[in-house]
């Protein structure tokens, strides 16, 4: 289901870039016109997408029938008329500003007042392109990221006179139609080539400088940022004229720093891409490499976090995203130290005559920068909390839950909101704990922080139950162990026609820890809640409903604020009807061979034969044991049985095998 107030899109500019846009439009089921100034050109952009998409159906990323009719909805243009029906138009033709701004001014005579009008410059200044419009309140930069069709990063950038209203309506957009957007200032570089072209530029003056070969400072590149590329590599595949482009932009604005090295120059002279088997012109050095290559990224991102340009968490999420770097700029300052980061740029900085960034001036020597997980705001009397870590389906730790309780204790005080609602960017609501978390202190020998760890998702969720204030769990993706048991704590649960709910934590050697073993069955009946934890089995949302798991299937909402004008009620009841998954209820968790060859058994027994032994054994007997307690007895008996079970051997089999995404064989001990 499309967005019917985007659902035709107009991407004019043909080439590699253009036909990459509008590809992943028509593959997300909006209407799209291409278009170019000469047929041939528009031609060959149409011949390239659907190449593409047909090489996707070769390797079954799609099938025919979507081929089928995502080329029904692409459509090829010269001329802007064909663009009157459309609500978004995105220009990507080259990088020339006076050929944009007569395209922007021409365009405007040939689409409706209310159309969104993109550019996804990267070299110019949204607030000074805007002046080539007569409606300037409804231009954007729509910063896209190579290769387009696949990089699920957007920048979204308002001008001086960009309406907010405008920012808001794309931003929501483009979350649904599965990009991850992130809104940044209008300023050179915008956020993530800011730093990210300094880092390219820095590789080519190590190897002009003699500090190491192309190759062996892209080792070292890769090593350090934990990324499949270096520099040298990356300027290959995009583009080595591209980095110097950039790089003489930033340098215009922010000086000598940020100018293209000589040697990047006559790379580009040359006319040919880095050869990554030449020598290097001096010894390879590894530390300089190291700290240099940090130093062009960090500072620079922690500069540009100082001006406003971007929040740390909408960097960090762009360079996770964007560049496919393991962490983001910030959490490396933070995982290295803020002081170690100061003085490595205090020898870097020095040399161009650099200011430290007022980040890192702010930030005491042993703290670290804060980074949020979580966005919260109010609209129509409705809290509004949002788990904001797409690109790692909003995974549930530590700082995720003390950001969580110190966001609703405050939502929940605030006189103007009447009612909360949890929601999770991208494909999912929360799809369950850190397991990098739990992995990480089990072979530290660490236990009690995950006791801990699980005692505070405790005391977030139980204050989130007791709560005077209506609470309700949009689910919309995937919603697996914690983020399950986070939505059971609500008053409510939506779920859309995209949603997928399960517990599986005993197929990776533990139990619900978070009232998953104590909540669903209240509201659901024994049979079904030990049939859910013992076989993990994915519900669909219509399952969910009919089992009485969620409340309401919803189509998906763009505009997910709508939320806070419907009425929250339960049009599902649990158990209507009886299903054989009720024969569950006198399960003990043993897989006694007779047992699994009768109903309801039968049917699952593979799926419970891959399960960890001890973690069924212990689920099904929390269950039982359970609901004979009052709900927070029972919950205190749940939450006393983690110990024990983390402590296994197949526990840590279980949860290292989910890590590496490999099959694990339980042993019972």
């Amino acid at each position: 289901m499309v967005d019917q107030s985007i659902s035709v899109v107009g991407v004019v500019g043909a080439g590699t870039m253009g036909a990459a846009i509008a590809q992943h439009f028509v593959m997300k089921g909006v209407t799209v016109r291409l278009l170019d100034v000469k047929q041939e050109s528009v031609d060959r952009g149409l011949a390239g997408i659907k190449a593409s998409l047909s090489e996707a159906v070769e390797r079954k990323v799609i099938t025919a029938q979507e081929l089928t009719a995502a080329l029904a909805r692409l459509h090829g243009s010269t001329e802007l008329s064909s663009l009157e029906d459309a609500q978004l138009v995105i220009e990507a033709v080259f990088e020339d500003e006076g050929v944009k701004r007569t395209l922007f001014a021409e365009l405007e005579k040939h689409v409706s007042a209310e159309c969104i009008i993109g550019s996804n410059t990267s070299s110019f200044a949204i607030t000074s392109l805007a002046t080539s419009l007569q409606r300037p309140q409804r231009f954007v930069g729509v910063h896209y990221f190579y290769h387009a069709a696949k990089n699920k990063l957007v920048e979204l950038i308002s001008g001086q006179r960009t309406d907010s209203a405008v920012m808001r309506r794309l931003e929501q957009f483009y979350d649904f139609i599965e990009k991850l957007p992130i809104v940044v200032g209008d300023a050179p570089g915008f956020c993530i080539n800011r730093f990210f072209v300094p880092w390219l530029n820095e590789g080519a003056r190590l190897f002009e400088e003699g500090f190491g070969s192309p190759a062996f400072i892209d080792e070292v590149a890769k090593e350090t940022f934990k990324i499949g590329m270096g520099p040298f590599a990356l300027m290959n595949a995009t583009g080595v004229p591209i980095a110097m482009h950039a790089a003489t932009n930033l340098a215009e604005s922010f000086g000598p720093f940020y100018a293209p090295a000589e040697s990047l120059r006559a790379q580009v002279d040359s006319k040919q891409p880095w050869d990554l088997t030449v020598p290097g012109k001096g010894k390879d050095d590894e530390v300089t490499v190291r700290e240099r290559l940090l130093g062009a990224a960090l500072g620079v991102a922690a500069q540009m976090i100082s001006e406003n340009v971007a929040d740390a968490a909408a960097t960090d999420l762009g360079a996770r995203v964007g560049l496919r770097w393991a962490q983001g700029p910030v959490a490396m300052i933070n995982a290295l130290g803020v002081g170690e980061v100061r003085e490595l740029l205090e020898r870097q900085f020095r040399r161009w005559q650099m200011p430290m960034p007022a980040l890192l001036l702010r930030t005491a020597r042993g703290a670290t920068i804060p980074l949020s997980v979580l966005r919260s705001f109010v609209t129509d009397g409705t809290g509004f909390i949002e788990f904001a870590q797409p690109d790692t389906m909003n995974p549930l730790s530590e700082e995720v839950f003390r950001q969580l309780e110190e966001t609703f204790s405050k939502l929940e005080a605030e006189p103007k909101v009447e009612r909360i609602a949890f929601m999770g960017r991208g494909k999912a609501f929360v799809a369950g704990a850190d397991l990098k978390f739990f992995v990480k202190n089990l072979e530290a020998g660490n236990l009690k922080r995950i006791e801990d760890f699980a005692g505070a998702g405790h005391r977030v969720l139980h204050a989130i139950e007791l709560s005077k204030k209506p609470t309700l769990a949009y689910i919309d993706g995937l919603a697996l162990g914690g983020g399950l048991e986070l939505a059971l704590a609500c008053k409510y649960r939506f779920a859309t026609e995209r949603s997928k709910l399960a517990f599986p934590e005993t197929g990776i050697g533990i139990v619900p820890g978070l009232g998953g073993t104590q909540r669903t069955p209240r509201r659901i009946g024994k049979g079904l809640a030990k049939f859910l934890v013992a076989t993990g089995q994915m519900l669909s949302a219509h399952t969910a409903l009919e089992y009485g798991l969620v409340d309401q299937v919803l189509p998906r909402l763009v505009d997910r604020t709508a939320l806070a004008r419907m009425v929250w009620e339960r049009k599902g009841l649990p158990s209507l009807a009886p299903k054989p998954e009720d024969g569950f209820a006198p399960f003990d968790g043993k897989l006694d061979p007779a047992l699994l060859a009768t109903q309801p058994y039968a049917t699952y027994a593979k799926l419970l034969g891959r399960k960890a032994p001890l973690a069924l054994v212990k689920a099904m007997q929390l269950i039982d044991e359970g609901t004979e307690l009052k709900l927070d007895d029972a919950l205190a008996l749940e939450l006393s049985s983690l110990g024990a079970v983390f402590a296994t051997q197949d526990a840590r089999a279980g949860l290292s095998g989910a890590l590496k995404r490999e099959p694990v064989r339980f042993t019972g001990a």
